[in-house]
């Protein structure tokens, strides 16, 4: 390995020079080169990894604040005795419901507290009608 890619100076922790009386250490006297300035490159060159991580992150920040606001419209939608589930799972039918909290019925008798923001209706698959099914499998027999 090259001595002018790994000096002293590059290997002290702390860039503190040894003192000269130290047994067994030889103090380079030469001054370093370089003098400390960067080298000269392109201007933009110091804000590119700032670009890169403008456009990773901006397309997902608004993926999700659109996301946000469906979510937010389909919960403000909701009303007394609808069917909904929270994000834990939980299914039941909602009985009041306040900026915050709603309370929630799971079975009867049985009433729960919720936080508002983790509810969102339930919506059941659509049944396909018979003839919907026949026409389906006499396309699949087809082929």
């Amino acid at each position: 390995m090259p001595s002018s890619l790994l000096s002293n100076d590059l290997l002290l922790a702390q860039n503190v020079p040894p003192k000269a009386g130290t047994p067994g250490v030889t103090v380079d006297t030469t001054p370093a080169t370089g003098g400390g300035s960067p080298p000269a490159g392109s201007p933009l060159g110091g804000f590119m990894p700032l670009l890169m991580m403008l456009v990773i992150f901006v397309p997902f920040f608004l993926l999700m604040s659109r996301r946000q606001k469906k979510e937010q419209a389909a919960r403000s939608s909701l009303k007394k005795g609808d069917k909904i589930m929270s994000t834990s799972g939980l299914l039941g039918e909602l009985v009041e419901m306040d900026d915050r909290v709603a309370k929630v019925k799971i079975a009867p008798g049985v009433t729960v507290q919720l936080l508002a923001n983790t509810l969102s209706p339930v919506v059941e698959p659509q049944k396909a009608s018979d003839k919907e099914l026949k026409e389906a499998k006499a396309v699949s027999d087809k082929k």
